[in-house]
């Protein structure tokens, strides 16, 4: 039996759960092993069911492990996933009260007549995907090796006169060819004062002589995110720009010296937002220093001030500190960091 099955067993009983109705894409991925698409599973010790239409039978058939079993629904799919529920004899079925739209679950509820209950649940199944087993880590490092031959090939590419979308675009087209299925997330091109905007949406402003060119890419290489951020210089580099990037880099190398299992993810976080402030750009530097990789390109953990919870084994994540002046420039440095038992692997640690 998967062991990833298995652990969410325990958590049910533990929960005094018969069963769980699994509806994030993510989570449905990782639990049946394979990427999903326009489907629901459902959880329990009694039997596993993969819900979904004809448009995905043949696909599926030929993923799903023994211990999943395929149900094909052409319309109906919520009378189903409760007449399946209601046969099993389940009497507590939990289900994602983040994923789960309320219009479904109305219908869901309207068809079990109250013969079921529906309990929410939260992060019963994330959880478990904060630790990454061998594969995923494999399919993470994939991601940011390609990741980084089109960083690469892109210091090529940009030239003043170049626009930011034909920039994106030329990203797109170079992850494409090397085997990933999609960017991970919008990519982020965002030249001169542009890049003072964390999450700038590439427009057709032209790339120019001594500006920076900050840049933020990922790929989706077989479901598994990567997640990097550069800053890219064409022409001369004022002094304040050096001065600040000098700034955000170091408080990057303090971040990840601290990154170890047992590390406080609030403390990492901390040192990396005091050293910032330390230099006079406190108010400059609003976002979380990190967050989580695997088959979303955000999710758990979160490298937060918040966030008391520690650093373990196997954990992905960003740190990714920044300064942001308006109307100016922006500087964000972003690496992929893997905790090891013994301290941290940084990823993305050859890419310049």
């Amino acid at each position: 039996m998967s062991s990833r099955l298995r652990n969410i067993y325990s958590q049910l009983r533990q929960r005094r759960l018969d069963g769980l109705l699994v509806s994030s894409p993510a989570n449905i991925s990782y639990l049946a092993e394979f990427l999903s698409r326009d489907s629901y599973l459902l959880v329990s010790e009694k039997e596993n069911i993969y819900f979904t239409d004809s448009r995905y039978t043949e696909e599926v058939k030929s993923s799903l492990k023994g211990e999943i079993k395929l149900n094909e629904c052409n319309g109906w799919v919520f009378q189903r996933i409760s007449e399946r529920s209601l046969s099993l004899g389940l009497k507590r079925l939990g289900f994602e009260e983040r994923h789960l739209p309320f219009a479904e679950y109305n219908k869901i509820k309207e068809s079990l007549n109250g013969r079921i209950e529906l309990v929410p649940t939260h992060s019963i199944v994330e959880d478990k995907r904060q630790i990454k087993d061998a594969q995923e880590i494999q399919r993470l490092k994939q991601a940011t090796r390609i990741t980084a031959l089109a960083l690469g090939h892109i210091k090529k590419f940009i030239a003043p006169g170049v626009k930011e979308i034909e920039v994106a675009a030329e990203f797109e087209r170079f992850i494409r060819y090397h085997g990933c299925n999609a960017p991970a997330f919008e990519i982020i091109v965002a030249s001169g004062a542009n890049s003072s905007q964390p999450h700038h949406l590439c427009g057709h402003r032209r790339l120019r002589d001594n500006q920076p060119v900050l840049i933020d890419l990922g790929v989706d290489y077989q479901g598994y995110k990567s997640d990097l951020t550069r800053v890219l210089f064409l022409g001369k580099i004022s002094l304040l720009v050096r001065k600040v990037y000098d700034i955000v880099r170091k408080a990057q190398e303090l971040a990840i010296k601290m990154v170890r299992p047992g590390a406080e993810m609030a403390a990492i976080d901390k040192v990396a937002r005091e050293y910032i402030a330390s230099k006079g750009y406190a108010g400059y530097f609003a976002h979380n220093l990190g967050h989580g990789l695997g088959l979303e390109v955000h999710e758990d953990p979160r490298i937060s001030g918040n966030e008391a919870s520690a650093v373990r084994p196997g954990m992905v994540f960003t740190i990714e500190p920044g300064i942001y002046l308006p109307g100016k420039f922006g500087i964000r440095i972003e690496d992929m960091i893997l905790v090891t038992k013994k301290g941290c692997e940084v990823l993305s640690g050859a890419i310049n």
